[in-house]
């Protein structure tokens, strides 16, 4: 069987197909199965005849929701449009220390074939080496000892409000990136602390979509904190601060259930991807106009 994409012709590969299914997180062998029937079912309706690369998605699309995986259907739809469309797009993952925004976004990025993943605490690393702590003092601590370096009149928990204020100046900059990102037709995935929805203005013409990471049990957080592997600190120092972490998490997904931003309980690494790249292609379902039913048999 021979594929046409545009004006070249390739043969169908049930590797290539599955390896794409691979990356949405099924198994090597149901993957497989599932690029066998596909292939099976495209030769008994073109035997010979070259098929177009859209037949494939739709008939991958169709066989997917036939057999139930509707997740792994929505996934590979918005990887497909943002691949075809080049529609350029901004992601942000939010949430406090150790909920899993780095690993999370990292893998949903993959699954979406987003190639360009990066972190506030970069952006904040370049703003604390080109500004003196003295102007900016908050710049210098980590979003959960920042009142350490606070000094402000304001009323109010110096943490939260010390935490405003560094979140805000390296939300200002992230910000500088996104547009920067967009203008130049790129597909970008930002996570990070720093991510507080409300604290600066985003254009509502903006293909920008921010969730928030959270994990409701703390004995979980604890846990991840003693589990990481290539942490620059021992987990001690954070779970000598854990309190200040879990303000900061009750803080954050507060106030993003207020302004409406998706709020994610991660449970464990799977579901949280899974949830992620769900609501990711709902959100370019609603913007964008995909086919939330693409692959339905129109018969």
């Amino acid at each position: 069987m021979t594929v046409r994409d545009g004006n070249l012709e390739l043969p169908f590969s049930e590797a290539i197909l599955a390896r794409t299914l691979i990356t949405t997180g099924l198994p090597a062998q149901r993957a497989l199965g599932l690029a066998s029937q596909v292939r099976s079912t495209i030769e008994s309706a073109s035997p010979s005849a070259p098929v177009d690369v859209d037949v494939v998605r739709v008939e991958t699309a169709r066989v997917l929701a036939t057999t139930g995986e509707h997740t792994v259907r929505r996934a590979l739809q918005a990887r497909w449009w943002l691949r075809t469309s080049r529609q350029p797009v901004v992601i942000v993952v939010g949430g406090a220390s150790g909920v899993g925004k780095s690993t999370v976004s990292r893998q949903a990025a993959r699954v979406l074939g987003i190639q360009v993943v990066m972190s506030t605490d970069m952006v904040r690393a370049v703003l604390r080496g080109t500004l003196h702590p003295e102007l900016i003092p908050a710049l210098s601590e980590s979003s959960f000892s920042a009142q350490r370096m606070f000094r402000s009149n304001l009323e109010g928990d110096p943490l939260l409000v010390a935490f405003e204020q560094q979140a805000s100046i390296v939300e200002q900059a992230t910000m500088a990136l996104a547009r920067r990102a967009l203008k130049e037709g790129l597909q970008l995935m930002i996570n990070g602390v720093h991510v507080v929805p409300g604290l600066v203005r985003v254009p509502p013409d903006w293909p920008l979509f921010g969730y928030v990471l959270t994990v409701p049990d703390q004995p979980e957080h604890e846990r991840r904190f003693t589990a990481r592997e290539s942490s620059t600190r021992g987990a001690e120092h954070y779970l000598a601060r854990m309190r200040a972490i879990r303000q900061l998490d009750d803080y954050i997904v507060g106030h993003s259930r207020r302004v409406g931003i998706p709020v994610i309980e991660s449970r464990t690494f799977d579901q949280t991807v899974n949830d992620l790249v769900g609501a990711i292609a709902t959100d370019l379902e609603h913007r964008f106009g995909l086919d939330a039913d693409a692959g339905k048999d129109p018969r």
